[in-house]
């Protein structure tokens, strides 16, 4: 069930683009939501944004005039706060959808070329394809080879892609039907919450159905970088400064003493735990005091 504001829902040259975000639970998570609306009305204001909430869920007024389309989605046993990622094409308003994480900010004004990269009949996100190795604390060889699939893809599904049709939908349920049918292969707690986890779930499915994802390399700019295993760090949504150096290939305990260090200009930036909080905290006000809006202490 949706619930339109005021104004109809902006249309982006012929096809109906837009972005939905998740914002259940406390309202800490409604803020977040809010800095990542701002962020996109700054640097993508052409295309509108949906939130996804409860219903219990108090939105204030001067929130509600910086969002097109507010989305009220109905519990559902076991499924808590990411999990619910699996269920946007029940309450998405838009044909072509873009699913972000409340915890990323838009940085720059260049969201048109990942739209275009994105086009898909069906579900798209940016993923590699891996056979072995471990993801989530399982061996992923074994979890293929018991559910009868040739491969996985390992994902961040902080930003992913989808249109509306009988494709994504058939992918969405097949999602659903691992959460269903294979949570002891799968089920992993997110961030040691216990919620469970939606990028295993996503990544066999992507697997089992042979769905193509597509790639980024460093110098054109990927759609999102985590701010995890980083340092160098210049984001600037007003500036359209976006900067960061991610390390890899670590030679102790999986975080120390990384061999690679690559350089990235993210359209995103996808602070995971917030971090750097003070990175964080210095553009939510930015953005809230450019909008006219009470800060926010992340």
């Amino acid at each position: 069930m949706t619930t339109p504001l005021s104004h109809p829902i902006r249309i982006n040259n012929t096809h109906m683009q837009g972005y939905i975000t998740l914002a259940t639970g406390s309202r800490f998570y409604l803020d977040l939501a809010m800095n990542l609306v701002l962020s996109l009305k700054l640097n993508d204001p052409t295309r509108p944004v949906c939130m996804v909430t409860d219903r219990t869920m108090e939105i204030p007024e001067d929130y509600r005039k910086y969002i097109d389309q507010i989305t009220f989605l109905d519990a559902r046993p076991g499924f808590h706060g990411c999990l619910n990622k699996l269920r946007m094409n029940e309450v998405s308003p838009f044909a072509e959808t873009m699913f972000v994480d409340s915890d990323c900010i838009l940085l720059k004004n260049d969201m048109d070329r990942h739209w275009a990269k994105f086009q898909s009949p069906g579900f798209c996100s940016p993923g590699g394809k891996v056979t072995s190795g471990r993801w989530y604390g399982f061996d992923i060889a074994e979890v293929i080879k018991k559910l009868g699939i040739d491969y996985m893809r390992t994902l961040n599904s902080g930003v992913f892609y989808f249109r509306q049709g009988s494709e994504t939908d058939h992918f969405f349920a097949t999602a659903l039907d691992l959460v269903e049918n294979h949570k002891e292969l799968l089920g992993s707690f997110h961030r040691n919450k216990l919620q469970l986890a939606d990028e295993p779930f996503i990544g066999a499915a992507l697997g089992k159905l042979h769905t193509p994802t597509i790639s980024y390399s460093p110098a054109e700019g990927t759609i999102q970088i985590t701010t995890i295993n980083a340092s160098s760090i210049h984001f600037d949504p007003f500036t359209r400064t976006s900067q960061i150096t991610r390390h890899d290939d670590f030679r102790l305990l999986g975080r120390f003493f990384p061999r690679k260090h690559v350089q990235h200009s993210p359209s995103f930036a996808h602070f995971v735990k917030l971090k750097p909080k003070a990175v964080y905290q210095r553009i939510s006000d930015q953005l809230r005091d450019h909008f006219g809006l009470p800060r926010f202490a992340a």
